[in-house]
Order: C-alpha cells, then sequence, then structure tokens
C-alpha cells in the first residue's frame, strides 16, 4: 500500500532550516552514492558501466528526499499535512485532525492588502479552518490532492 504524505512549509525560520536538513541529508546521501563500491552483481548487470547505477541511485535519493522533506514538515508547529484521509491543520495553537470526508470544501480566501491570501477549508458542519497562505512551498501541491480526495459534487 502507498501512503501519500503532502505538506506544506512555513515560509519562517523554522521552513528555512527544514530545507536546509533536507539538503544537508541529500547532500551527504550523494555523497555517499558517488563515493561506495557498487557490488560486482549490480555492475556484471548493467555491463560494467557504474555511472547507470549511480545515476538511479541519485534518481532514488531525490524521490526520498521528498518524503524527508515532508516527514521533516510535518513536526513544524504551524505547517499543514495531509497524511492518509486525515489533515492536520493548526488553529488557535493547537493541532487540529481534521477527516477528509468531513470537509466539503476548499477554496481561497482573499485577504486585505499585506497579508497572503489564504487557503480555507469548510467542514460539513459548517466550520472553517485556514489552512496556508497560497504562497508557501508545497501549498499548491496539498490543495490539489485535497480537492482529488474531495467528493464531486453531482
Amino acid at each position: 500500500m502507498f501512503i501519500r504524505l503532502r505538506a506544506a512549509r512555513p515560509e519562517d525560520w523554522t521552513g528555512k532550516l527544514s530545507d536546509f536538513l533536507v539538503g544537508l541529508v541529500f547532500l551527504s546521501a550523494s555523497v555517499a552514492v558517488l563515493l561506495a563500491r557498487l557490488p560486482d552483481a549490480w555492475v556484471e548487470a548493467v555491463d560494467g558501466r557504474r555511472w547507470i547505477i549511480r545515476v538511479a541511485l541519485i534518481v532514488l535519493l531525490l524521490w526520498l528526499n521528498q518524503w524527508v522533506g515532508n516527514l521533516i514538515r510535518t513536526v513544524l508547529p504551524r505547517a499543514p499535512y495531509l497524511f492518509g484521509r486525515t489533515l492536520t491543520v493548526r488553529e488557535r495553537g493547537r493541532r487540529v485532525r481534521l477527516p477528509v470526508r468531513e470537509i466539503a470544501r476548499i477554496y481561497v480566501e482573499p485577504r486585505p492588502p499585506g497579508e497572503r491570501d489564504t487557503f480555507v477549508v469548510a467542514l460539513k458542519n459548517g466550520e472553517t479552518y485556514d489552512l496556508c497562505p497560497i504562497a508557501w512551498q508545497g501549498a499548491a501541491r496539498l490543495y490539489a490532492r485535497l480537492a482529488r480526495a474531495l467528493p464531486r459534487p453531482r
């Protein structure tokens, strides 16, 4: 089973620190992939072209890097994230878990000048929660994933 995880990165020092840590992990893993001794069976499988294996491992690292980044962002205090069928948002200093099946719609709410337009989720019972500003990194992917998960109007 493939578990879906989407997170938006806040535009404060915690978001920048998470990006730095993810980049540091990727850089150190890339150096390890480039310098490591490859198993002989792998090298024989590609007729001695070691670069093919190393490129494949770097591509795998890029994919894992996205997962590590999203995993780290779930720990950030202001970051909303979607894990499976549960959306977690920050509301009045605490984390609120919202089942996706309870979300009626998601929309962009314009804000006054000086503030950023924000994604808002409206529940079936009428409650609304601010998700995050639309300019945050990962916000568009989170919105797209939520929009696909919502039931289609008939």
